[in-house]
């Protein structure tokens, strides 16, 4: 401890040892070989850390500010103990020369420790060759952007977060008619009407820089102004981009005229349209009306006068069937086969103009209505040997009395064209289908050759004698109007010898 203490208090004393010209024997050349060596050894290291300080003080983004300090302290200890070497001829300042080489190699660690520190960071830095490169791409890319920027379809500018404008490709220009330099360092109200103020989209840009974002992005249908004053509708997308300037906001442009001019004409088209088809519903709702009404009051006015025709016909049958000749019974026999087939049809019109009167629907169960056919139907179901097989069918919302007509006709239709000798089978199954039920009722009867698959939904379409099958025609057209009612549509698919089955379906809206 006392030498320690000793060592400083003596630290410029050289009392001890004589200059270093005296210790040995030197010669005048080796002598000043050796201080003039450690002279420019302490002139070089003590110039490289100013060098070192000039360089970091004008390079304010320079890495490892921390690691250029140590070096440029390190050199100059080294630099100082070159110099005490060189004054100790003179001055023998040993104490002073150990304590500069004891601070020269402590900062030589410490810059070994920091070099350890920052030498996987100094690994991944690029080569010179790899930044040339790099700025060749950049540059390549450079070149490829702005010829995009220049073709690309639309107009494309990017403005400041000041509003003012930096960069427009040639559409824009072509869209304003300002040249190129009248719009690059001006303000980006210059294109937009004087009517939006302060409230255009782009003084939202507050949103993306107190947001922090770049990942946003809007769409704007407003008004743009051309240099000629004109105004035109566009679309506009703004999205923000950052840069080393700062964020920026991109605007792409498209002027949207033809369309909006299109748009206009579709629209006036649709309310056109839509106004038509209103009065030709109405029209059609009303001629509907009258029909039914005429349909209704013509058939309910015709059975009077037909009864009346009838009742004599039946009296003059009575009374002088056999007393008169032979072909006078023919004829009477006709009159009254006549009078029948005109009741008959006049009750089926009356019927067919009743459809649909009932217009509120309910929730029909339709395995309930085969059961009501089933009983209506038992007689001739049991002299024809028939079978009707069902799947389980569905609750849907109707009319219940059209609903059991509509099954009745088709059950009732399969059995009366069966084939002789071979007892028909009827089969009934539904399933559900695009926002509706569609049926299907299948026979083994004698079939429809296809080229009548389209008349026999007519009204008071016939195919078939009445000697051979009754009836007036008008069953059919029934089912149709009644699928027509519930939304739906009917059809068949048949073949002679092969049975049919009628397909229909039952909407659910």
């Amino acid at each position: 401890m006392n030498q320690f203490v000793e060592f400083f208090v003596r630290l410029f004393d050289t009392s001890d040892w004589p200059p270093r010209w005296h210790c040995g024997s030197w010669t005048d050349f080796h002598g000043w070989l050796y201080i003039i060596s450690d002279l420019l050894v302490f002139t070089a290291y003590s110039a490289i850390p100013f060098l070192i300080i000039r360089y970091i003080s004008r390079k304010h983004d320079a890495r490892f500010i921390r690691l250029y300090f140590l070096f440029a302290g390190f050199i100059l200890a080294c630099g100082a103990t070159h110099f005490l070497d060189a004054a100790t001829f003179w001055v023998p300042y040993y104490r002073l020369s150990a304590l500069v080489r004891l601070l020269t190699g402590i900062l030589s660690w410490l810059t070994v420790l920091a070099l350890i520190k920052v030498l996987p960071t100094a690994f991944t830095l690029r080569s010179s060759k790899e930044l040339e490169e790099e700025v060749e791409q950049r540059k390549k890319a450079e070149v490829k952007f702005r010829n995009f920027l220049e073709r690309a379809p639309d107009g494309i500018l990017i403005v400041d977060e000041n509003g003012i404008i930096q960069l427009v490709n040639a559409k824009t220009v072509s869209l304003f008619g300002y040249d190129r330099e009248e719009m690059v360092g001006n303000r980006i109200e210059t294109l937009l009407p004087d009517r939006y103020g302060k409230m255009h989209p782009f003084r939202r840009f507050h949103t993306y820089t107190t947001s922090q974002s770049t990942e946003i992005a809007e769409a704007f249908e407003l008004y743009a102004v051309r240099k000629d004053g004109h105004e035109f509708p566009v679309e506009m997308n703004l999205s923000p981009m950052e840069t080393d300037e700062g964020l920026m906001l991109t605007a792409s442009i498209r002027d949207v005229s033809e369309k909006k001019q299109l748009e206009k004409v579709i629209r006036d088209y649709s309310i056109t349209l839509e106004r038509t088809v209103k009065q030709r519903t109405e029209e059609l709702e009303r001629k509907n009306k009258e029909l039914e009404q005429f349909a209704y009051v013509a058939s309910h006015d015709m059975q009077e006068p037909l009864r009346t025709t009838a009742s004599f016909v039946q009296l003059l049958r009575k009374q002088y069937k056999g007393k008169l000749d032979q072909n006078a019974d023919i004829y009477l026999d006709y009159m009254v086969q006549s009078s029948d087939r005109m009741k008959n049809l006049i009750r089926d019109l009356l019927d067919y103009s009743r459809l649909g009167r009932e217009k509120e629907k309910r929730r029909v169960d339709c395995n309930s209505i085969i059961d009501q056919v089933r009983a209506d139907l038992t007689r001739v179901m049991r002299d024809s040997q028939a079978e009707i097989k069902t799947d389980h069918l569905p609750l849907l919302d109707g009319f219940p009395t059209e609903l059991k007509l509509l099954f009745q006709n088709l059950v009732s239709n399969s059995i009366k064209f069966r084939r002789p000798g071979i007892p028909p089978v009827v089969h009934i199954k539904a399933h559900h289908n695009h926002g509706g039920w569609e049926f299907a009722v299948s026979d083994n009867g004698i079939g429809i050759d296809p080229q009548y698959h389209e008349r026999i939904f007519v009204i008071f379409s016939r195919l078939h004698n009445r000697t051979d099958y009754d009836g007036s025609g008008i069953g059919l057209a029934h089912c149709k109007k009644i699928v027509e009612l519930h939304g739906g549509k009917i059809w068949v698919r048949s073949t002679p010898g092969n049975g049919s089955t009628f397909y229909f379906t039952i909407s659910e809206i």
